[in-house]
């Protein structure tokens, strides 16, 4: 009886299926790696860093064939001729346009930024935003924010 409850006790031993070292501590390998079996911290440092190698380099072989211009979502085939877009534009974050693209949303935001939407005079220093139920985009003068705060 003394020995069954000694067996009982007895930590099993186990192997690192990669090196077969006596494991003690013990990882389970990510399912990706298509693994049954346990590793050692060696062994497991060794696979992580094997796998986010993949990744990264599957990651790039996807980002450069299937570079999109977000705006006319043509494809971008060389660095030289994609563009990371301006931030105030609000784009998605990571988003990439191409050249033609960029200068017409540069010329445009400049243009809803120095002029005023309605008229299209230069705004100078004093800008005016419009309210939101007036749904316009971009800046006003004085006189067409004044002659539509007078309208509604």
């Amino acid at each position: 009886m003394k020995e069954s409850i000694l067996q009982f006790w007895k930590k099993k031993q186990e192997f690192c299926i990669l090196c077969k070292r006596e494991l003690q501590h013990k990882y389970k390998p990510h399912r990706e790696w298509k693994m049954s079996g346990l590793l050692c911290s060696d062994c497991h440092i060794i696979k992580t860093k094997e796998y986010i190698a993949k990744q990264q380099i599957e990651k790039e072989k996807q980002e450069r064939e299937l570079n999109t211009c977000s705006i006319c979502s043509r494809q971008i085939k060389s660095e030289t001729v994609q563009v990371k877009p301006k931030w105030q534009w609000n784009l998605e974050r990571g988003s990439i346009i191409c050249k033609n693209c960029f200068e017409k949303k540069d010329k445009e935001f400049e243009k809803e930024r120095n002029y005023c939407s309605i008229c299209g005079t230069n705004l100078k220093f004093i800008r005016y935003n419009p309210k939101p139920k007036w749904n316009i985009s971009g800046q006003l003068c004085r006189k067409c924010w004044d002659q539509r705060n007078e309208i509604q």
